[in-house]
């Protein structure tokens, strides 16, 4: 992307943001991440839980802290958890999202898809909701680099402004899950709901996960 655009972005996250959460994709995912634990590292149910949510907690994602001690394949995980939920079951093609998208004036801000999701979920999920061509471009969390990043690292945020060509910090904002921004996941928001707000005046103002 050129760096001659100054226009601001507009960074959306995907899962529980350009849908509702009553999807309860988060929940399905939750139990396919609590299956893996116990297929691969031959745990119980309870403590297949704890790990996932201790992994969850400390890295951003599970899969950071099975890869790091656990040694799995990521893309397998990927191909057994995200991959594998029955997403067109859930998800149609939103009339109303697409609508609120179209509404939003292009030629002042520009919209740019920003997910802790591999690429394959991230493009399945805009793509049955009929918006696969309203942004930009996606900034994801890359399951076969060496090093994955991921939100809420300040790395994986500076990634986003690098892939989307933005030059200065004050042009990024988020649209989504507060929780990135807050010490404890306490509530969670649509798109239709959420509040726009300035990802960070810089870096090192993100707060601990």
């Amino acid at each position: 992307m050129a760096n001659n655009d100054s226009r601001p972005v507009f960074f959306f996250d995907i899962d529980n943001c350009l849908y509702p959460r009553s999807k309860r994709v988060h929940d399905m995912m939750s139990k396919l991440i609590d299956q893996y634990f116990i297929t691969h590292l031959s745990l119980t149910e309870e403590d297949a839980n704890k790990l996932h949510l201790r992994y969850y907690k400390e890295y951003g994602l599970a899969i950071e802290g099975l890869k790091r001690h656990h040694k799995i394949d990521p893309l397998e995980y990927n191909r057994q958890v995200d991959d594998a939920l029955p997403m067109e079951d859930v998800l149609s093609p939103d009339l109303q999202l697409r609508k609120l998208l179209e509404d939003i004036d292009k030629t002042k801000v520009r919209l740019w898809l920003f997910t802790n999701a591999y690429i394959t979920h991230g493009k399945r999920v805009v793509r049955l909701l009929g918006v696969d061509d309203m942004f930009e471009g996606i900034t994801y969390c890359d399951y076969g680099s060496e090093k994955m990043l991921c939100k809420p690292h300040a790395e994986m945020f500076a990634k986003a402004q690098a892939e989307a060509g933005v030059v200065s910090v004050g042009d990024c904002y988020f649209v989504g899950k507060l929780t990135w921004f807050l010490h404890h996941p306490v509530f969670n928001t649509d798109l239709r709901t959420a509040i726009v707000v300035s990802i960070f005046t810089s870096y090192s103002d993100i707060p601990p996960f």
